[in-house]
């Protein structure tokens, strides 16, 4: 693995992210990491893109961090969006509508049978996330 410092400025959300850090568990996250350090480097696309580590980029902005380590991986959208999806379903840490537009977007990008095997779905709950009816956003 070859890791790296990159400025915490350069590096970009995407707008494809399915993930949501509520504000106690960031408050965690950055006790953890003043007391810790960036245990995970954050998977990033080559221009910078962040793939996994949201949320540990956002506690290091917090800490006022300049350079963050990252692993950089060469992949397209598509790869990175698939990526970002599993490793966070593994942890279970997907938000249901950030979910369904990502899905939706993949859609376009390739078929719903490599959608379903890459994320072990079933077909149902493909069709209620591109449907879309089922997922609406409320703010709380």
């Amino acid at each position: 693995m070859n890791l790296e410092l990159l400025k915490t400025e350069n590096l970009k959300v995407p707008d494809w992210r399915t993930t949501h850090i509520l504000k106690p568990n960031l408050i965690g996250l950055v006790k953890s990491m003043e007391e810790f350090g960036i245990i995970n480097p954050l998977l990033v696309m080559t221009d910078g893109t962040i793939i996994d580590g949201f949320a540990r980029w956002v506690a290091a902005q917090s800490l006022g961090l300049n350079e963050i380590p990252v692993q950089r991986r060469d992949c397209g959208k598509t790869e990175a969006m698939m990526l970002h999806i599993q490793l966070n379903r593994a942890r279970g840490e997907v938000v249901p509508h950030r979910l369904s537009k990502t899905i939706r977007l993949l859609n376009v990008a390739t078929d719903e049978r490599t959608i379903m095997d890459a994320f072990n779905m079933k077909t149902d709950e493909l069709d209620v996330l591109l449907d879309g009816s089922l997922i609406k956003k409320r703010k709380v």
